[in-house]
């Protein structure tokens, strides 16, 4: 039986084990073959991974052959020159120069947090990368210094309804927070300014099963329960999710200068995404420790309420994503036969080596 949770599919007889290592390899070596250094695979790689681990599929190794297929046409440069193009103590500007989201991304936040130790806080835009994968892999890298993180991302074309209309306003941008703790788990919210993200549609059609009403609109701007009809979504809470869209491509694509999502051609690729990073360190305001106890007691009192009916017990943004993190690293990634399927046949196409211990 197909179990549900509030954000992944999971069913046991449709799913193989997938061991960490050699799926890393799988990857890295993909992406060499098709131009990237090593390093820079291996940037890629992990990102993917870490959402892999955190049950976020749609946005981790099962994006890899769309990204082999932006490469070959030429929409994401593999070799791509990134540099600073703006800086002060306290924000940069870095031009992706369409190469691989991910790699931009990292060093984004990386500069972000060594800003936000020296200064307090750190903001670094992305101009011009590409798909950057699940946010919350990047809050969790500042989450790791113990800073707080946030991103957020202005990608692809319009694919969300604008609230009170049918047709597409915005692209289904993501966003995240990271709140790090002393003890336990970190406090990591993680979502887009839709019902639900493509990824998990998509995931939803391969597990065949069908997509709640008010998450998609078909091609006739009618409700849908079917995955494959899917052609628009629907903006989270309505004029909430609506609104939330418009900030997030003002502090991306318009701090720089660039197009927002409505503006773009239907290429998700071409024109590129751009990206938000922001950090802030406990440290420069005087109360660290306190801070960190302060939101460690929250986490648990509210874990202590007494749970509503049909719930086991009262959970907190992150917790089952660190949980499934700690268990799968051990066991290994319980992914789709047809996700397994297509990582082999993608090595096979490319003549890149299969990992001797790939379980499919």
């Amino acid at each position: 039986m197909t179990a549900i949770t509030l954000d992944v599919p999971h069913d046991a007889a449709q799913e193989v084990l997938a061991p960490v290592g050699p799926l890393k390899k799988l990857i890295v070596s993909l992406l060499i073959r098709k131009g990237m250094f090593e390093v820079e695979a291996t940037i890629t790689a992990d990102r993917l991974i870490e959402s892999d681990l955190r049950g976020i599929h749609s946005h981790g190794s099962r994006c890899l052959k769309k990204y082999l297929e932006a490469i070959d046409a030429g929409d994401i440069d593999p070799r791509a020159m990134m540099m600073t193009a703006v800086e002060t103590p306290a924000i940069a500007v870095i031009e992706g120069s369409g190469g691989m989201g991910h790699v931009a991304s990292t060093r984004a936040m990386e500069l972000a947090i060594k800003k936000a130790r020296a200064v307090g806080t750190g903001t670094v835009i992305v101009k011009k990368g590409q798909h950057f994968g699940a946010a919350a892999c990047y809050v969790m890298m500042a989450v790791k210094e113990g800073m707080v993180g946030f991103c957020t991302t202005s990608t692809g074309t319009a694919t969300v309804a604008a609230y009170g209309s049918r047709q597409p306003a915005s692209a289904n941008h993501a966003l995240a927070w990271g709140i790090p703790t002393k003890s336990g788990f970190p406090y990591v919210l993680d979502m887009a300014v839709a019902e639900t993200s493509w990824g998990k549609i998509e995931t939803m059609g391969i597990y065949g099963l069908p997509i709640p009403l008010g998450w998609a609109l078909d091609e006739n701007g009618s409700e849908t329960t079917d995955a494959k009809a899917a052609k628009t979504l629907q903006p989270a809470a309505g004029a909430r999710g609506s609104a939330l869209a418009f900030v997030c491509a003002a502090l991306t694509s318009g701090l720089v200068g660039r197009k927002t999502p409505i503006h773009k051609p239907k290429n998700p690729f071409g024109p590129g995404s751009d990206h938000f990073f922001y950090v802030i360190d406990p440290t420069h305001f005087g109360a660290k420790d306190r801070f960190l106890a302060e939101m460690d007691a929250t986490i648990n009192d509210i874990r202590a309420l007494g749970p509503a009916d049909g719930f086991d017990q009262v959970r907190v943004a992150g917790e089952l994503e660190w949980q499934r993190t700690q268990k799968w690293l051990a066991e290994g990634i319980p992914l789709h036969r047809e996700h397994v399927a297509g990582l082999t046949e993608l090595c096979r196409a490319h003549k890149s080596e299969i990992p001797a211990d790939w379980p499919f």
